[in-house]
């Protein structure tokens, strides 16, 4: 699919799910020039490829994930452009945060802030490059977060789509991401065959999970799990597991009729994250759009 037809797509999606949600059509509206870049960007891959023979499918099968098996950023990765061309997404749809997102803009301009460097992780633990940034640059440490984590989705989802036309199918059990590690943002039942699949906003991958286990604790104890809905609106709901405390925004699909983005329907879905952090409940995974608090 070329830039231009998943431009068209991804704004009809947004189109109609704010037409569907009206009460968080603002939201949606803030979260769309992101998505439409993050998705553009990551139609584009990368010059240089992961060596997927490392990738080992009996770690898989056991649940280890791809990125506890090889590293999915390499250095030889340019995120400067991804950086500042979703700067200017950031900007077009949260204008508030001009002033910052320009001062971070700066700064990786003049390569004081390298992105990549985000992404390392320190044997003993230190805090992520976000935060010696924000000291050090006297920066906002929640807006370059935000935007480093927006450059790491499109670097994550180019690596997921080379990963997976490389390895093929294969099986994994766990509730968290095959290549990323991470937990689901959101859920789809199938209509046909009731089917539950869970979607990373991490890295974009989606994976068959069974419906009788939470994926967050693994428990399978029926008495400790609900799916919580909404009045009228059979098609969303949240799985609730009362022995993790741990809910997922959860979406039926009557039909195939309409193309889908799961992050946008994530985003579209916020009422049930409100619903449920106001019933003391967490999200299986933290996204920009579901941290309420």
């Amino acid at each position: 699919m070329t830039n231009a037809n998943t431009s068209s797509e991804i704004k009809s999606i947004i189109t109609r799910a704010m037409e569907q949600n009206p009460e968080n059509k603002e939201i949606i509206k803030a979260f769309a020039p992101i998505i439409i870049r993050q998705r553009e960007l990551a139609d584009q891959p990368f010059t240089k490829k992961l060596d997927c023979s490392l990738i080992d499918k009996n770690k898989l099968k056991a649940g280890v994930p791809v990125s506890r098996q090889i590293d999915l950023c390499l250095a030889e990765d340019s995120l400067k452009e991804i950086a500042l061309s979703l700067a200017s997404a950031v900007k077009e749809g949260m204008p508030k945060l001009t002033d910052n997102i320009d001062k971070i803009s700066g700064l990786i301009e003049e390569g004081k802030i390298n992105p990549a460097d985000y992404f390392k992780t320190a044997a003993d633990g230190e805090e992520k490059a976000a935060d010696g940034w924000a000291e050090d640059l006297k920066i906002s440490p929640s807006n370059t977060s935000f935007l480093i984590s927006l450059v790491g989705r499109v670097v994550l989802e180019k690596r997921a789509k080379e990963i997976m036309e490389t390895l093929g199918a294969f099986d994994w059990e766990k509730g968290y991401c095959p290549i990323c590690g991470e937990f689901p943002s959101i859920a789809l039942i199938e209509e046909e065959g009731g089917k539950r699949f869970l979607h990373c906003s991490s890295c974009g991958q989606d994976w068959r999970f069974t419906r009788i286990s939470c994926p967050y604790c693994e428990k399978e104890t029926r008495q400790d799990m609900e799916y919580f809905y909404v009045e009228n609106k059979t098609q969303e709901a949240a799985f609730i597991c009362d022995h993790c405390k741990k809910y997922l925004v959860t979406l039926y699909r009557a039909g195939k009729l309409f193309a889908r983005d799961m992050d946008v329907s994530a985003i579209s879905l916020i009422h049930m994250d409100i619903l449920m952090q106001g019933k003391g409940y967490e999200p299986m995974s933290i996204c920009a759009w579901n941290v309420l608090s």
